[in-house]
């Protein structure tokens, strides 16, 4: 690691994510269905994962193996989220949030996976 680049797009997350958390209800409750919510999430992702993918100066790859795990991380991306909304539905963002942000205990539970 030559830079601490990286510490500033985590922290940088970490603020987004927060404030997302703490608005994400007010649609919600204003009677915008969820369905939408998620949707609308989903659009304002392309202009971003653009820009990400323009920092790492990012270039296609065809092979099957690269194929078969985008599809797996987009699945279960996609249904991460949907099960977020839907957790958002029924609790609280105060505390859903603090429950969801202990998701790198997973990957640091299995290194074995990668």
């Amino acid at each position: 690691m030559k830079t601490r680049l990286w510490l500033a797009f985590a922290l940088t997350t970490t603020i987004f994510w927060g404030y997302w958390g703490a608005l994400i209800e007010l649609p919600n409750a204003a009677g915008f269905p969820a369905t939408l919510c998620y949707v609308v999430w989903a659009l304002t992702m392309i202009p971003c994962a653009l820009v990400a993918l323009g920092i790492i100066k990012w270039k296609l790859e065809f092979h099957q193996r690269a194929i078969f795990l985008g599809l797996v991380v987009g699945l279960l991306g996609a249904g991460g989220q949907i099960l977020l909304f839907q957790a958002l539905r029924l609790g609280p963002a105060y505390l859903v949030f603090p429950i969801v942000s202990l998701y790198p205990v997973v990957t640091v539970s299995f290194p074995s996976l990668y």
